[in-house]
This record gives C-alpha cells, sequence and structure tokens, in this order.
C-alpha cells in the first residue's frame, strides 16, 4: 500500500500533520516560545536575577531534552497514543501547577514537570510517528508543514500573551494557559494519535530505497556523531537568542509590545521558510538544504547586533527577522530526515531522541550562558555575538557529514547480509 495523493491513507495523514501541528503551536507557544516574554516578569514577581530567570528556561528544556530519548525508546516499541497523550496531560497539570507557585523554586520544578510533559508530546514523539506515515523524500515537506503550523502559533502567542500578562499578570495567564492545553492538546492527542495500517518504513525497507541499519552500528558511524554537532551548535545559538530577544530590544529602547510583535513576526517569517526549505529539501536533499539554511540564518543573526544604530537599526531588525526567521526551524525540520538517510529507519526514535538528548542538555546551557554573560558585561552584545559564531560554525561538522555520507558503503549490500 504505497500513499498516494488521493488515497484514504493519505488524507490521514495530512490530517495527523495538522492535528500535531495544533497539539504542538499550543504546547510550544505557552512554553518554549512563551519564556522570553516571561522573562521580565519572571524577574519583578520573584526579584530574580537574568540568569536566575534563565535557569528557569534551562531546566524547562534539560527536562523536556531527558523526556525525549524515553519517548522515543517507548514509540519504537509500543503504541505511541498512551505516551504522547500522557505527556500532553502532564503539561496542563505542571503548567497549572506553576500558574499557583508561591516562589522562585516552586515555580521551577513545576516548570521541569511540564518540559517531561512536553518532551513525551512534541518533537520526538510527533516526528517519529509521521516517520512511519511518509517516505524519507516527503518527510521534509511534511515536517515542514507541521512547524509552519507550530509557527503559526507563534505568530500571535507571544504578543497574546504579553497583552494579558499587562492586563492580569504572568501566574492567571499561566493558569489560563493550562485550561487551554487541557482542553485542546489532550483531547487532539487521544483522538489523532495512532500507526498506519502498513508502516512507510516498512514499505521502503521492502523496496531497498532506506538504509537499515541497527541502533549500535550508528553509534558507532563518525556521521552521526557529526549529525549531533550541527543539531547543537545550531540549537545552542538559536535557544539563546530565543530567550534572549525581547529583554535584548527592550534594553536598546524598544517597549515590550514592540519586542514581542519582532518575536511574533519571526514566527511569521519561520511559516514561509518551514514550506518553501520543505519544497526545496525534496529536490536538493535535507543536507545541502540545511547547509543553506543555516548561512542564511547566520547573517541574519549577524544584522540583529546593529540594531541599536540610529540609522539602520530598523532595517537591521527586519533583516533579522526575516532571515533568521524563515530558517529557525531548519535543523528541527531536516536533521530528521539527515538522519534517515544514513540511519535508516530501525531505531529511529531510540537514535532521534538519543541525538536530541546530547545536544538539547548542551543547548539548554545556552539560555543560562547568555543570562550570565549579560549580568557580567552588563550589555547583550557579547552573547549575541557569541550566538552568530556558534551558528555560522554548525557548517563545519554539516560540511564533514556530508563528505563522510558519501564515503559510506551502499545500504543495499548491508541489508543484504542481514536479510
Amino acid at each position: 500500500m504505497i500513499i498516494s495523493p488521493g488515497s484514504s491513507s493519505s488524507r490521514d495523514a495530512w490530517i495527523l500533520v495538522v492535528g500535531l501541528g495544533v497539539v504542538m503551536s499550543v504546547l510550544f507557544g505557552f512554553t518554549l516560545n512563551a519564556f522570553s516574554v516571561f522573562t521580565l516578569p519572571i524577574i519583578d514577581i520573584f526579584q530574580s536575577s537574568h540568569e536566575q530567570a534563565a535557569r528557569v528556561v534551562t531546566v524547562f528544556v534539560v527536562s523536556m531534552t531527558l523526556a525525549m530519548p524515553a519517548a522515543g525508546w517507548l514509540l519504537d516499541h509500543v503504541a505511541p497514543r498512551p505516551v504522547m497523550a500522557t505527556g500532553g496531560l502532564l503539561t496542563g497539570l505542571a503548567y497549572l501547577a506553576a500558574a499557583h507557585s508561591g516562589d522562585l523554586d516552586s515555580f521551577t520544578f513545576a516548570v521541569a514537570l511540564c518540559g517531561l510533559g512536553v518532551g513525551a508530546s512534541t518533537y520526538v514523539p510527533a516526528f517519529v510517528l509521521l516517520s512511519n506515515w511518509f517516505p524519507v523524500s516527503r518527510q521534509g515537506l511534511a515536517f515542514g508543514i507541521l512547524l509552519s503550523i507550530v509557527a503559526a502559533g507563534g505568530t500571535f502567542l507571544p504578543m497574546g500573551l504579553n497583552r494579558m500578562v499587562e492586563a492580569v499578570g504572568l501566574l492567571a495567564t499561566m493558569e489560563k494557559g493550562a485550561f487551554v492545553i487541557l482542553l485542546i492538546c489532550f483531547p487532539l492527542l487521544l483522538w489523532l494519535v495512532r500507526m498506519p495500517a502498513q508502516s512507510q518504513a516498512t514499505l521502503d525497507r521492502g523496496t531497498h530505497s532506506a538504509v537499515d541499519r541497527r541502533v549500535c552500528e550508528v553509534l558507532r558511524m563518525p556521521q552521526y556523531w557529526l549529525w549531533i554537532a550541527v543539531v547543537l551548535l545550531v540549537t545552542l545559538s538559536g535557544l539563546s537568542v530565543l530567550m534572549g530577544l525581547v529583554p535584548y530590544l527592550v534594553s536598546i529602547g524598544y517597549s515590550a509590545a514592540q519586542g514581542a510583535a519582532a518575536y511574533g513576526a519571526i514566527a511569521a517569517a519561520t511559516i514561509a521558510g518551514s514550506l518553501s526549505f520543505g519544497a526545496i529539501s525534496t529536490r536538493k536533499g535535507p543536507g545541502r538544504t540545511l547547509g543553506i539554511g543555516i548561512l542564511i540564518g547566520s547573517l541574519g543573526l549577524a544584522c540583529l547586533l546593529l540594531a541599536s544604530d540610529q540609522t539602520f537599526g530598523f532595517a537591521a531588525v527586519v533583516v533579522f527577522v526575516l532571515a533568521w526567521g524563515t530558517t529557525f526551524n531548519l535543523v528541527n525540520q531536516l536533521s530528521p530526515p539527515l538522519l534517515v538517510e544514513f540511519a535508516g529507519q530501525r531505531g529511529f526514535g531510540s537514535l532521534l531522541g538519543l541525538g536530541n538528548l546530547v545536544s538539547g542538555l548542551g543547548a539548554a546551557l545556552g539560555p543560562m550562558l547568555f543570562g550570565y554573560l549579560v549580568d557580567r558585561t552588563g550589555t547583550y552584545f557579547l552573547p549575541v555575538a557569541l550566538s552568530a559564531v556558534l551558528m555560522a560554525f554548525a557548517l563545519l561538522p554539516l560540511v564533514m557529514l556530508r563528505s563522510a555520507q558519501r564515503q559510506t558503503p551502499p545500504a543495499v549490500a548491508l541489508e543484504g547480509r542481514e536479510h
């Protein structure tokens, strides 16, 4: 059963993409995409430093990252619905607990539990699930549409959350967000999440169109660790800028509302980028497309350093939004099909989860380091410049990865020995 554009299986696959996009849009919109807007209110409510406020983000990312390999391994062995639905339920309940926190420690602990729920219900589980519905050649586009829906939520939620925080305060805003999560995400996950009648991964292996390597074999391949290095450097840079963007813009004269608007504009640019680069990846391949995106994003991030200039500041922000925004999600969108190219579908959930564990733990230090540098230097210039350098440096392991891929023995021969 090949999934054709008009088949019921194809329709079910695209419904799943849209549904998961809505779930991830809400979950990320109220957590990861909201923390930049929440940073200043957290400092004000709990009388904390920038580093302490950034530590909340670090704890969230670490707990989310720790949940990813566990969720990926579970999806290699059990049905996805109970794993992802439980994660959605935990996210809503933990978010509600954070809204009723009386001090920074309890707030941070609740956010950590929230991260576990998000990790079990979003990125790795969703991509593992969709990889069983779509062939490798169409995964970049499918992931792009998924992430464009996620970005659509990020377009409006930061501005809406900023207004809500100004009107009713941070904790009341989070309480309302918890009910949205529990009333939308949990039911959608219970209804939508399921494997196809026949996995596309099985079809790919049956036609010898994909690699099929064991997990232990992939872990010994240099390609896998170069792949992790690319994800780590891009994510470390992106997460640091994402969390520090609104405070940075406020520090150079923009209002909090203008900062939130820029944040939302980035999400709008991400929609266009996810769709266009997804289409490009079907022709150019995920590796080459990702390299182009990293180069464009690095140049855009460098423009952010000119945002305080009296003459070119606004134009620099616009260029940053367009260049960095359109490429912001590319590493999440294209690294999974890039992994499939050299590792195959066997143990894909475990490999994707493990890779995101290693890269995510490293990247989680970014916001805290960003805040530390701001506290020490009294300016955002150094952490923003460092983020631009780290992103550009990701091109080196990507080039090495593509070179190593060209030297890999043919996959069909490997499969032949196993069968």
